[in-house]
């Protein structure tokens, strides 16, 4: 005869289930204007992202490029050596606006430099206390048409 599972060992099953096999839970991103907004909703080349910032945006941002996932950390606590930051932490969590322009330079997972905004398409912009983290925070979009030439293919 079986005997039915303790429920405090069911109710433990269940959890496990909801974070994952190995107890990990995602980061939560939200989408909120009052804590973080990208202006315009289209950049081109030559121009700038504004960011309006509410209160505890955060400390750190991030951009990402959502066509192959292409991550640049802009502002962190403890950037790689040699990794240009737009500002420091501290300076960013008090900051109300912030404008990047397109040819901000950082560098690539291979190392070599480029501008944040090199290819056309969409983009996120990520801000948070700790973005390599659990911790979550918020996210903008915005597209990104690059210039008359990167459009037309020359």
């Amino acid at each position: 005869m079986k005997k039915p599972l303790p429920f405090g060992l069911f109710g433990l099953l269940v959890a496990g289930h909801a974070m994952g096999q190995d107890g990990y839970e995602p980061a939560e991103w939200f989408v909120d204007g009052h804590v973080l907004a990208c202006s315009p909703s289209s950049a081109a080349a030559g121009g700038s992202l504004v960011l309006a910032l509410g209160p505890r945006h955060g400390r750190e941002m991030a951009i990402r490029r959502v066509a192959d996932n292409s991550w640049y950390f802009l502002v962190v606590a403890m950037p790689d050596e040699g990794e240009p930051q737009l500002m420091t932490p501290a300076q960013f969590a008090l900051a109300s606006s912030v404008e990047i322009p397109a040819s901000f330079n950082v560098r690539t997972g291979e190392g070599t430099r480029q501008s944040v905004l090199s290819r056309p398409g969409k983009y996120e912009v990520y801000v948070s206390d700790i973005l390599e983290s659990e911790t979550g925070g918020h996210v903008c979009r915005f597209d990104y048409t690059g210039s008359s030439a990167d459009r037309s293919g020359t």
